[in-house]
């Protein structure tokens, strides 16, 4: 969670007053046992670099283009994992279907080819679709490199199946590979589709759905500190509520107060520029490709140290973080000592970062 652009307690007086100054008057509080308290608590985050999996152990799809788990299933209680997928292939899955599971892919870098059902889409940097679960669906890259962070919720059996094709070195046979898709909750519908196809593209998907690099779920244009695009890209109403996922594009140095969330878990991917986050204790400098695990319930916060940058992050669950970010990036007057932390499940514990 954050709010774009406050650095010190003298920076935030100068920006848009979305948060009221009685919640930003720092210098007292910081001095506070309170504080300490929550500040000294143990940290679980975690920060994974550009290029590394979680537990180490690589699985790369087909033998050559890096697949690293990011998030586990037992970093979420089987709620969700996430992938970082580098094509150094023109290549792509099989025809197939999760019965169980929606996965959600975001393009980093490249040009690739979805298809959802007998509808194909076109996705290129900063798209993102949302593919539901028991619809066959498929991709391919057109280009000749390209990057994908992709999510399955829930988690399912998907990291098990990676560990088991990487296993087995690329010498199974199709039926041992469909055996194996099935034990893991994976249904083959089919071969693939090739970069050399030809392929028409649908207007509009007849399920899940396309949001464009700087578009917005609902079409709404949501604007922090008055200069940072804040993009919600998957609701949680399209996730029963368990994640909803954002794309921020940091105009402006700063951050947020130190924050805690009581019922969420909130993760980080770098996609451009240098960001420093703080969670307990614990003080993590991230670049471009890096990713941080921050646990509900213990105080952190970041500050974006470059003049710009991007992230694309997420809460699990959802939680009310769509309607915060509504709430602060209004500019319609609020009530005295009105706190939007506090109405969004969400508590201040102390200062931004400074730096």
């Amino acid at each position: 969670m954050f709010i774009c652009g406050v650095n010190s307690h003298r920076a935030t007086m100068q920006r848009r007053d979305f948060i009221l100054t009685s919640i930003l008057a720092f210098p007292a509080f910081a001095a506070t046992d309170h504080l300490k308290r929550f500040i000294s608590a143990d940290s679980k985050a975690f920060v994974l670099r550009k290029g590394q999996s979680r537990f180490g152990v690589p699985t790369p799809f087909k033998g050559i283009n890096p697949n690293d788990l990011k998030l586990s299933t037992r970093d979420t209680a089987g709620k969700l994992s996430a992938f970082w997928y580098r094509g150094v292939d023109k290549t792509g899955p099989s025809y197939h279907a999760h019965p169980h599971q929606d996965e959600v892919f975001y393009v980093l870098e490249g040009d690739y080819v979805f298809q959802l059902g007998e509808e194909k889409q076109r996705l290129q940097k900063g798209d993102l679709i949302f593919l539901p679960r028991n619809i066959p669906h498929t991709w391919v890259q057109l280009s000749d490199v390209g990057q994908l962070f992709y999510f399955l919720q829930p988690a399912g059996k998907i990291e098990e199946f990676f560990l088991k094709m990487t296993e087995a070195g690329g010498k199974m046979s199709r039926e041992e590979s469909r055996k194996v898709g099935e034990a893991h909750g994976i249904i083959n519908h089919g071969p693939g589709i090739t970069a050399g196809d030809v392929h028409v593209f649908a207007e509009k998907l007849s399920h899940g759905f396309v949001i464009r690099a700087a578009q917005s779920r609902y079409n709404e244009k949501n604007i922090l500190g008055g200069t940072s695009p804040n993009d919600l890209k998957v609701s949680g109403k399209d996730t029963n509520g368990e994640l909803s996922i954002f794309e921020y594009n940091g105009r402006s140095k700063g951050g947020p107060p130190m924050h805690i969330h009581h019922l969420q878990d909130e993760v980080f991917y770098i996609s451009s520029g240098q960001y420093r986050f703080q969670c307990g204790e614990e003080i993590f400098d991230l670049m471009a490709g890096d990713m941080i695990f921050l646990p509900r319930a213990i105080p952190h916060t970041w500050a974006q140290m470059s003049d710009e940058g991007q992230l694309l992050f997420f809460f699990q669950p959802a939680g009310k973080m769509e309607e915060f970010f509504r709430k602060i990036g209004d500019d319609s007057p609020k009530p005295e000592g009105y706190d939007p932390f506090a109405e969004h499940e969400m508590q201040v514990v102390g200062p931004p970062i400074s730096f």
